[in-house]
């Protein structure tokens, strides 16, 4: 009787380690991938409020009427900004800081690549309803994350994410002066 008491505790002590165990792994944010990523590459990582961005955006280059529509529905505006003033290949962050989105199911939406300059949209979406966009931009000087969250119309991301009007987005880079 003894030993069925004891197996009977073994047994409740093994399946509390189990539960204790299989601790569901909360999923890293995109800010926490931002803010890490910072510390590790001698970035900066902050964050301005939406209306700053559109009072700098200037009126004549094309794509900035989508880019300030999409700014309305945006609460929070963040920039990773890493120098390339590193040994490391410029397209290095690019590529990790994209790899690392995709992971906690972001999903590209437009690609831009013109030799001296590489963009990308990315959303993160759940239900139809777009949470989050990040615009990756690489070039010589620097790798910019640049990330909108805010509960966002996809028809104003679309606009946004056509060729002609993704260079707005790169405009943006003014927050690295």
């Amino acid at each position: 009787m003894e030993r069925i008491k004891w197996i009977k505790q073994v047994f409740l002590a093994l399946v509390a380690m189990l539960i204790l165990g299989c601790d569901n792994e909360k999923q890293e944010t995109s800010t926490e991938i931002y803010r890490k990523y910072s510390r590790e590459n001698n970035g900066v990582f902050f964050s301005v409020p939406p209306s700053i961005a559109t009072v700098l955006l200037e009126e004549e280059h094309k794509g900035t009427q989508e880019l300030k529509k999409v700014l309305e529905d945006v609460n929070t505006l963040s920039f990773l900004i890493i120098s390339n003033g590193s040994s490391i290949k410029e397209n290095s962050h690019f590529f990790t800081i994209n790899t690392k989105l995709q992971n906690i199911n972001f999903v590209d939406l437009a690609l831009v690549n013109n030799g001296n300059e590489m963009v990308k949209l990315m959303v993160h979406h759940e239900d139809d309803v777009v949470s989050e966009m990040v615009v990756l931009v690489s070039n010589f000087d620097a790798f910019f994350c640049i990330s909108l969250k805010g509960v966002m119309e996809i028809s104003k991301i679309t606009n946004l994410a056509q060729p002609e009007n993704l260079a707005a987005l790169s405009y943006l880079e003014k927050f690295n002066r």
